[in-house]
Parts: C-alpha cells; structure tokens; sequence
C-alpha cells in the first residue's frame, strides 16, 4: 500500500525538528514527492535565510499553527528521559513486569523514552506494589498522556523494585528455577540461543550465565532485600567447592581404577592434572616486548650431510 503524502500540501507551514531533541523550525513546503512508505519533502526554511532543502516526512512533526503545544510536549518527554538504564538493569526489569505486572496494569514504553512505564490502571498497581502509586510519583519525573501516566526510566526501577520486596518470594523462586537451569546448561550444553539448530557448549553456557545470567540474579536478589555477595565470600566458596569436587574426582577415579578400568583411571587423572585451572592460567595476558632473558631457548640438532 502506497504512503498517504495527501496531508502534506503545497504551501502550508510545518514544524521541522532535525532530532527529536533539537529545537523546532518553521518550514514551508514546496514540492512532495510520494514513495511507498515515506515521502520526500521540499521545503523553505522560513527562519534561516529562506534556504530549500529536501527533507524527510518523518521530520515534519505538525503544523506550525500547533508549535507552542508541541514544544511543551517535546519538554515533558525530554524531562522525564532522567538517565538510560544498561542491560542488566532492562533484563532485570523484564523479568519482574513479565511476572509481577500484567500489561493492562503497566507495560513497559520505548517511544520517545526508552524504558519509561506506562501506568494504566493505578489502583490495580497499587494493589500489586502494596504502596500507593501517588507516593512513588512523588520521588520521579512523569506526564499524563492520552495512554496514561508515563513514569520516567528511574520510576520504572522503583517500581520494579518495590514490586520485587513485596514479592519476594515469587521472584526468588523464578531465580531459584533459571539457576537450576543454567546449572545444567552449564555441564552438557543445549540449545543455542542465536543459532537455530546449534548446541550451544558448557563452556559458552557458563561464559553467558556469568557475563549476562548471574549479573542479573544478583540485582533481583538485591531488589528483593537480600544482601549482594562479596567478591571475598565468592572466592572462599569457590575454593571451598573446587576442594570438595577435586576429593570426588579422586574417589571415582580410584572407583574405576578398582572396577578394572585402570587405563581410563589413569587417563582421567592425568587429565585432572594437567588440565587444572590456576589463576596463572585464567588472568589475562597483556602482550609486550620481552627482554632477551625472557625469550624461551630453544636447542635444535642440525645434521649435516657427509661430503666423502
């Protein structure tokens, strides 16, 4: 189906903005050209030497005659867009609406804010929060618009927050189950999630759970009341649990080692050895030029044919 360009007509003045963010222009347009889904528009710039540009239709936001409310419409949504959440945050923040907050309450918007909420049906939420929405409104930026009261990225944080502590329970649970599953993952590997049809690696399942998966359960548990853990507390069960799993290692090899199956005793135990992760093997190594005294030695036999 065509693009509808009989809205723009030859001589009315528009309001141009370059970005969204940028101030209005008054413009005047002179020629349209239809395409598909879009329409090429040649304009006059009214305000900056009369200069002719073309320009596309989506830069034309209303008629000029509408500029003053438009304006204050572009301010509000500029004030509430306080700061940009990062991927954890938004992972995080899905997973609680998904749970905790049916659509028709409160869903998440991502025009013109990225990651502001749309509030509905305010007694409903209210009744999820187990606060009053008012109180809330007062700590963050927000509009009224024709869909509802739309709540700044740092209102839907607050509330995602405040939904996690009055259900706690809920939430943990769901991390209690995404754990288990990616405990499983992460010793036989599964499906790949970007590529259809692939198995994903337990190596690349436990490089996903503790690049995107733990960042995420950590900040749940946190909206949830529950104290993060430390990086010293990670490290002491870590070596409490490598210590534990290397004594099993050891018993079931000495189980197969006494079933008969001494060749694959010895095989795996040599396997457990070399192949043992330290932190000398796991810390980065940053590339630089190396003394002379640094440089492995390397003796090679040269044999030289006999010239009888």
């Amino acid at each position: 189906m065509a693009f509808d360009a009989s809205r723009y007509v030859v001589g009315d003045e528009w309001v141009y903005r370059l970005r969204d963010t940028e101030p209005s222009e008054r413009v005047r347009i002179k020629a349209v050209t239809p395409k598909k889904t879009t329409a090429s528009i040649e304009v006059e710039f009214l305000d900056d030497g009369h200069r002719v540009q073309t320009v596309p239709s989506s830069r034309l936001k209303t008629r000029w005659a509408n500029v003053e409310a438009y304006d204050a419409q572009q301010a509000a949504w500029q004030r509430i867009a306080d700061f940009e959440l990062d991927s954890v945050e938004q992972s995080a923040v899905s997973t609680v609406y998904s749970t905790l907050i049916p659509e028709e309450v409160a869903e998440l918007d991502w025009r013109p804010v990225e990651n502001a909420t749309i509030i509905k049906d305010r007694a409903a939420l209210t009744e999820i929060l187990q606060m009053p929405v008012d109180e809330l409104l007062e700590k963050v930026p927000w509009l009224t618009t024709d869909e509802g009261t739309v709540v700044s990225p740092a209102g839907t944080i607050a509330i995602a927050e405040v939904a996690c502590r009055a259900h706690s329970h809920t939430i943990l649970e769901h991390v209690i189950e995404e754990e288990a599953e990616a405990r499983h993952k992460c010793k036989h590997g599964g499906p790949h999630p970007f590529r259809k049809g692939e198995e994903s690696s337990p190596e690349w399942e436990y490089y996903w759970y503790r690049k995107h998966v733990r960042p995420e359960h950590e900040l749940l548990r946190q909206w949830c009341g529950h104290r993060a853990v430390a990086a010293h507390e990670r490290l002491t069960a870590a070596e409490a649990e490598n210590h534990r799993l290397d004594l099993l290692v050891v018993e079931l090899i000495k189980a197969l080692d006494l079933a008969g199956e001494t060749a694959r005793a010895e095989q795996f135990a040599e396997e457990h050895e070399r192949e043992r992760i330290t932190p000398y093997l796991a810390r980065p190594v940053v590339d630089r030029p190396l003394h002379w005294s640094e440089i492995p030695v390397r003796e090679v036999k040269v044999y030289r044919r006999r010239h009888w």
